[in-house]
């Protein structure tokens, strides 16, 4: 029966280390998250930004807004991966035609539990994202 608790216990430690440490949050719950929205709503204004800022949201965890800018309004950005290891955190999205371009700068907000080492932000190709000066 001992032999049962233990098997258990190792199963829900894999399962919790299996669980995902990354999400995108609906553009729909933005209002959740005051400060994310206002710059969101200044990226809008000032739609040639691209590049991605980072904030911390509850309990430590951290959001990545990134944003193509004006060139790019006819895109939309979709998650593709996130890979975690000592010295960096890789985010890698995917650039997709938009069916219809309601956005004047095209954004996508990321969720991580966490960031380790350097953080990466990077399209489908291996480009990279600069990190915006979050002075709007």
């Amino acid at each position: 029966m001992r032999f049962k608790w233990v098997w258990l216990f190792v199963i829900m430690l894999l399962l919790a280390e299996c669980q995902s440490s990354y999400w995108v949050l609906e553009k729909d719950r933005i209002d959740e998250v005051p400060d994310i929205k206002s710059y969101v709503k200044d990226l809008q204004m000032h739609d040639d930004v691209k590049g991605y800022q980072v904030f911390t949201i509850s309990e430590g965890k951290k959001m990545v807004v990134v944003s193509l800018g004006s060139n790019d309004k006819a895109k939309k950005l979709e998650m593709s991966d996130v890979k975690f290891s000592p010295k960096e955190t890789i985010v890698t999205v995917t650039r997709k035609p938009a069916p219809k371009a309601n956005e004047k700068n095209p954004y996508i907000l990321i969720g991580l539990d966490k960031i380790e080492g350097d953080l990466i932000v990077q399209d489908e190709s291996g480009d990279r994202f600069e990190e915006t000066d979050d002075q709007q």
